[in-house]
């Protein structure tokens, strides 16, 4: 039923983009590379327990720490460095390393997500414009 040249081409296109992953040359490597664009990190996977004071003493043997905001009872906060490169270097230095006990996911932070009128993250589903009951 097929045309087996098409099947043939759609095979080569899949397997090139499942070999682009890979990186041919060192150049590839690093023009694919992205930098930090800020200097915010958040810090995931911290103990409840945790305080300004000790994050302010891990990060700043990486670099200027310039604020510390951490999120009670939720087990993560952030961190904003002086510079991109010193956020970077930090993040390089502690992602997965061990801190209270607990391996650290040091990231950059991400901007916070869009809200609905009531708080609420946006509805994924139909919009229904009728009360159900």
């Amino acid at each position: 039923m097929f045309n087996n040249a098409v099947i043939g081409e759609v095979r080569i296109a899949i397997l090139f983009l499942l070999q682009k992953k890979h990186y041919w040359t060192e150049r590839d490597k690093e023009e694919t590379e992205v930098r930090m664009q800020g200097s915010k990190l958040y810090v995931g996977n911290l103990g409840y327990s945790a305080t300004n004071q000790e994050l302010e003493e891990l990060f700043s043997a990486h670099g200027e720490v310039k604020q510390i905001n951490i999120i009670e009872g939720k087990g993560f906060g952030f961190v904003e460095m002086s510079n991109p490169s010193e956020a970077e270097k930090a993040k390089e230095a502690l992602d997965g390393s061990d801190f209270k006990g607990l391996t650290l996911k040091i990231d950059e932070a991400r901007p916070p997500r869009k809200r609905g009128r009531d708080g609420r993250p946006p509805r994924r589903g139909p919009r229904r414009d009728f009360q159900r009951y």
